[in-house]
């Protein structure tokens, strides 16, 4: 009887020691979850406090190379230096074509290589038009090792896919000028290939002129282009089938020659332009008013403009749109305001106003824009707008040509 019950006993011992290394264990697994979350919820905020995806490159005088830092919430964290373009004997500027990858983790930049003539402007003052030639450089971000690009590629029109590690860009031509390519009638060819130019593919031929590339966006990248002077298209390119989807705007002629200023937002499915549309009682008179619609045509919106406007974009949430307007001063000189559309509510705020404001970059969580102002005509300063409360901030400040700002694709 007695052996039964130790035995009994040791049965319950038994049981609660593996009920207790149970709840430990659980305990345990509770604590690493709790920490676990803490860490990530850190990493969140810390990935979060680096989605500014704005950059601020700087040169200063008698430096042959300029500095490109990015926004934290603690200020400018210098990324890299590069050299500088060389416009003449005593003149350097920074490069004209930059760009960096939605991951950023590489850049992309056109060094110049060399200047071909390419017609006389004057005989008598010795004036000669030049083209500029550039190479492409891929820069990784981490390391700083730099690998040229074997590619014939126009400087001015490449995007990252989404993901950052391909490239689609518009081949160089031999051609100089409009003239020249509209005489031989050659199309304009779209590629894409892995960030050194390797594996590339041509993808589709283009019948505009001048091609700009403005997002790579899921399968498809998005441009605007110049067909003739005063004729635009405006569309898309299928990157795995080739096919080329043109869109006309509400507001636009056939040939888009009403029509300027063309841009899509980050995922293509909106764009914003310029029209000169005919007012009731005005036929005549052309007006140009400022419009947004989506690329399947069910939304469009006008916003009403009253001067001429010397900025356009869209905010990255993609709910709003910014612009410039120039207004003239009674005491004279011209008076710049920031204006912010909330395409939801047709809401439209007037949100900073300054002098001779240039190169607005939104953050990509849309809560700051970054411009640079006039403050005479030596010294330009690098601002930072809350849109929320309206407060700004001089982060910078130089020579205009020793300023830029880019934002990540």
């Amino acid at each position: 009887m007695k052996l039964k019950n130790h035995t009994k006993i040791e049965k319950i011992n038994f049981i609660l020691k593996q009920a207790k290394i149970k709840i430990i264990f659980g305990l345990i697994i509770i604590l690493i979850i709790i920490i676990g979350l803490f860490l990530f919820l850190d990493s969140s905020k810390t990935i979060f406090s680096k989605e500014q995806g704005v950059y601020f490159c700087k040169a200063e005088k008698d430096k042959q190379d300029f500095d490109i830092s990015e926004f934290e919430e603690q200020g400018l964290k210098k990324l890299i230096s590069l050299p500088l373009e060389k416009v003449d004997l005593d003149k350097n500027r920074i490069p004209k074509h930059i760009y960096i990858s939605p991951n950023k983790k590489n850049l992309i930049y056109f060094e110049k290589t060399e200047e071909v003539p390419v017609g006389t402007i004057s005989k008598e003052k010795g004036l000669v038009a030049v083209r500029i030639m550039y190479q492409p450089q891929c820069i990784n971000l981490k390391t700083g090792s730099k690998k040229e690009i074997d590619q014939k590629i126009d400087s001015g029109s490449l995007v990252f896919s989404p993901t950052g590690v391909k490239i689609a860009w518009i081949k160089r031509v031999e051609e100089a000028t409009l003239e020249k390519l509209q005489a031989t009638n050659k199309k304009r060819e779209i590629w894409t290939s892995n960030l050194e130019g390797k594996k590339a593919k041509k993808i589709a031929d283009l019948d505009e002129k001048v091609v700009l590339l403005q997002y790579w966006n899921g399968n498809y990248v998005y441009f605007w282009g110049l067909k003739s002077v005063g004729s635009y298209g405006l569309g898309r390119i299928n990157i795995n089938t080739g096919f080329v989807e043109h869109i006309f705007p509400k507001y636009c002629s056939e040939e888009l020659t009403n029509c300027q200023n063309f841009r899509f937002s980050s995922s293509g499915e909106l764009f914003i332009y310029e029209a000169g549309v005919r007012k009731e009682g005005e036929e005549e008179k052309q007006v140009m008013s400022l419009f947004a619609e989506s690329f399947d045509k069910e939304e469009s919106w006008e916003i009403l403009v009253t001067n001429y406007i010397s900025d356009r974009l869209w905010m990255p949430n993609e709910k709003g749109v910014v612009y410039t307007e120039q207004v003239l001063k009674k005491k004279g000189g011209i008076e710049e305001i920031i204006h912010l559309v909330d395409l939801n509510t047709k809401e439209d705020k007037k949100i900073y106003s300054g002098n001779y404001i240039s190169q607005i970059t939104p953050s990509k969580d849309s809560e700051y824009l970054y411009f640079i102002e006039k403050e005479n005509d030596q010294v330009f300063n690098l601002i930072k707008l809350n849109i929320q409360t309206q407060e700004s901030e001089i982060i910078d400040s130089g020579e205009y040509n020793q300023l830029k700002l880019i934002s990540s694709q």
